[in-house]
């Protein structure tokens, strides 16, 4: 009798500190439907599966509901999703309510301690890991080699002065090419944008308190930058109020643009069949105003309150995580890995002199490290959504000149201050 109650304990034991799998049971995935880096780890799953004995059943939905759902599953505890694939800046929202199970007990340390200090940092709150990132989605300044060369621009942007400058050289809407072309829906990609200029201005959004910063001189200065590359010198397109980030990458592939901001996952439609720019461009740091600068984006993992097999989930993340996956989502869709040692290998195995552009290149992922050197985090507060909504009307207001920059931020930052209770 006291044999088999030492068996009990001990089995008691194992079963506590260790995550359970559920025989049989599928891991149900939730992704953002579409996405290039997606598309290259979904294409793998079968391999998961075959080794692992555990099914994976993908749930796609578009980029507007992963945080509604996520929230609304994850607050039921429903089971609906084992493993869910968010948006960096929502995961606040998702953290701060204890919407999510922490990571440690389910994923490999050694994955973990393989993070860049930067995304270990900000998917941590209160000392515990709730998501690890899947990809890193870094906008840099896309530029026409070709263009650049007949025009005489020798120099690559460094500064808004330098930017502006080769885009009114470069403009001829008469052509159909424009000088610059960058996202400016205020449903998301403006916002990101205009993200971008506050910070290059010297500004913020919040400041290291948590009180609203951007309607301070530099992040006026921002969104009047925004605006005046639309509505004052015109070097970019009419249409940018309502352009998403399809609408620039596209147009920048048929050639209507000599420079776009734009995500790194742009490239494999850069180097498609269809593209009119292929082997005819390159990219380049975003130009600074006063500093370098662009938001740490991309999509994390994370396992939801309610996950029916959260063991499964964890391989499932651990999979996802492996050297082997991530260096094939980079090299497939341009994505970046968040695992130091993923880009070691690939600047290791890179071929020299390639352009930067080139994911097969040495080039490519050593520009990666200088591109993490001047990234910034959006605020990590579960209010985002708010503070991303009111920052969108700006955006609209403004680039639309339905509002001076000035007033549009100005009203931006007193509907932020009252959801915030400041």
């Amino acid at each position: 009798m006291r044999k088999r109650r030492v068996f009990v304990a001990v089995l008691f034991a194992v079963f506590a500190i260790s995550p359970i799998i559920v025989a049989g049971q599928a891991v149900r995935y939730m992704v953002a439907s579409g996405s290039p880096f997606s598309v290259a780890v979904l294409k793998r799953i079968p391999e998961f599966e075959k080794t692992t004995g555990i099914k994976v059943e993908v749930i796609e939905l578009p980029y507007e509901q992963t945080l509604s759902k996520s929230i609304l599953e994850a607050r039921n505890k429903s089971g609906a999703f084992d493993v869910i694939q968010i948006n960096r800046p929502s995961l606040a929202a998702l953290a701060e309510p204890g919407l999510l199970l922490p990571l440690e007990k389910y994923v490999s340390k050694n994955m973990i301690d393989d993070l860049f200090p930067v995304h270990k940092i900000y998917t941590t709150f209160g000392g515990k890991l709730y998501a690890v990132p899947h990809s890193n989605d870094i906008r840099c300044l896309y530029y026409r080699t070709d263009l650049f060369k007949q025009a005489g621009i020798k120099k690559v942007p460094e500064n808004w002065d330098d930017m502006l400058a080769a885009a009114q050289k470069l403009n001829a809407p008469g052509k159909g090419t424009y000088g610059l072309l960058m996202a400016g829906s205020p449903k998301g990609p403006g916002i990101w944008v205009l993200s971008d200029f506050i910070y290059q201005a010297g500004g913020d959004i919040l400041d290291a308190q948590g009180k609203v910063a951007f309607d301070s001189p530099a992040g006026k200065r921002g969104l009047q930058f925004m605006a005046d590359l639309v509505l004052k010198y015109k070097v970019a397109a009419s249409g940018t109020p309502d352009y998403m980030w399809g609408d620039t990458r596209n147009n920048f592939a048929q050639g209507r643009g000599a420079m776009v901001i734009e995500f790194n996952d742009i490239i494999p439609l850069l180097e498609g069949s269809d593209s009119a720019v292929a082997g005819k461009y390159d990219l380049a740091l975003l130009p600074k105003d006063v500093r370098r600068g662009t938001n740490n984006a991309g999509w994390l993992l994370a396992i939801p309150q309610g996950a029916k097999n959260p063991g499964g989930a964890g391989k499932l993340i651990d999979w996802i995580m492996s050297p082997d996956i991530q260096m094939t989502m980079s090299r497939v869709s341009g994505t970046l890995s968040g695992r130091k040692s993923v880009i070691d290998q690939l600047i290791a195995t890179g071929k020299a002199g390639l352009p930067t552009g080139d994911v097969n290149g040495k080039a490519r992922w050593e520009f990666y490290k200088k591109v993490i050197e001047t990234t910034y985090e959006l605020p990590r507060n579960s209010n985002e959504p708010a503070i991303e909504d009111a920052l969108g009307q700006a955006v609209g207001a403004a680039l639309s000149g339905a509002q001076t920059a000035d007033v549009a931020i100005t009203v931006a930052a007193a509907k932020v201050r009252s959801v915030l209770g400041q």
